[in-house]
C-alpha cells in the first residue's frame, strides 16, 4: 500500500497542522520557490558601522536587505553611515511572506478536512438508513442463512453481524461481498477501526425488543434471528413483531 503523503507545518498563528497528499507537493514547491528568493547580496557598500563598545568598524553591507556582506576591512575616510533599519525590515517582510503561505496551506488543509468529514457524515447518514430498511434485513437474512448462523471467520461462534468487504457498490452489493460475522471476528475484520459508528454495519432492533435476544437468537420466537427476520419469518423484514423496552 502507498503511504499517503503528510508533512507538519507550523502554524504561524499558533498549533502545528498536518498537510496530506496532494497539498504537500505544492506546499513544498511553493515555500522552496521562497526560500531560493531571498537575498543574494549583489548589490552591496562599504559602509561605516558604530559597535556597541563606540568603535568603528568598515564592513561592506548589502543595498537589498541590510544584511552584514562579507569581513571588516581597514577604517577609510567619508564613507556613509551604517543603516541599521534595512536588515530587520527586511526580515520581517520575508517572514510576512512565508507566514502567508503557511496560513494558506493551513487553510488548504481545513477546507479539505472539512470537505472530507461533511463527505463521511453523508455517507454514514446514508448507511444508517440505509441499515434500517427492509431490503438490507432480507439481504442480511440470507447471508446468515448461507452461513446457517454461524461465523464465517472462525466457524465457532453465533454469527451476529454482516460484514461488507467492499464498501463500493453499498445498495447494489453481490452476497459474495457480504460474510456472516461474530463480534471478535468482526472486529479483527477491521483493523482501522476509527470509525466504529460507520463500519459496525448491522442494524437489528432486537437488542431493543422487550423480548430480548443476542443478535443471534430471537428472544420471543425462541428460533435463529436470521430466520424470524427473514422473507417468511415471524417478524420479518420489518420487524413487525418487535415490542420495545417498557
Amino acid at each position: 500500500m502507498v503511504e499517503l503523503a503528510r508533512k507538519l507545518i507550523t502554524n504561524p498563528d499558533g498549533g502545528t497542522a498536518t498537510l496530506y497528499g496532494e497539498l504537500v507537493e505544492a506546499y513544498q514547491v511553493e515555500i522552496e520557490a521562497h526560500d531560493a528568493g531571498d537575498c543574494k547580496h549583489t548589490k552591496r557598500e562599504l559602509r561605516i558601522k558604530i559597535l556597541t563598545g563606540g568603535g568603528p568598524m568598515c564592513k561592506e553591507q548589502c543595498l537589498q536587505c541590510g544584511a552584514p556582506v562579507g569581513n571588516p576591512v581597514s577604517k577609510q575616510p567619508d564613507l556613509p553611515k551604517w543603516d541599521h533599519d534595512r536588515h530587520p525590515e527586511y526580515l520581517a517582510a520575508r517572514k510576512a511572506v512565508r507566514d502567508a503561505i503557511l496560513r494558506k496551506f493551513v487553510c488548504l488543509q481545513a477546507s479539505d478536512d472539512k470537505q472530507f468529514t461533511d463527505s463521511l457524515e453523508d455517507r454514514r447518514a446514508k448507511y444508517q438508513a440505509y441499515r434500517r430498511t427492509p431490503e438490507w434485513q432480507a439481504k442480511r437474512s440470507k447471508v446468515m442463512r448461507r452461513s446457517d448462523g454461524l461465523c464465517e471467520g472462525c466457524l465457532e461462534a453465533p454469527a451476529t453481524v454482516v460484514h461488507h468487504t467492499t464498501y463500493a457498490n453499498i445498495g447494489d452489493e453481490l452476497l459474495f461481498q457480504l460474510v456472516a460475522l461474530c463480534r471478535p471476528c468482526h472486529a479483527r475484520a477491521h483493523p482501522e477501526h476509527n470509525e466504529p459508528e460507520f463500519y459496525d454495519n448491522d442494524y437489528l432492533p432486537c437488542f431493543q425488543c422487550r423480548w430480548g435476544g443476542d443478535g443471534a437468537r430471537c428472544g420471543r420466537f425462541e428460533v435463529p434471528t436470521y430466520l424470524a427476520i427473514g422473507a417468511n419469518g415471524e417478524c420479518g423484514p420489518s420487524f413487525t413483531a418487535f415490542e420495545g423496552l417498557k
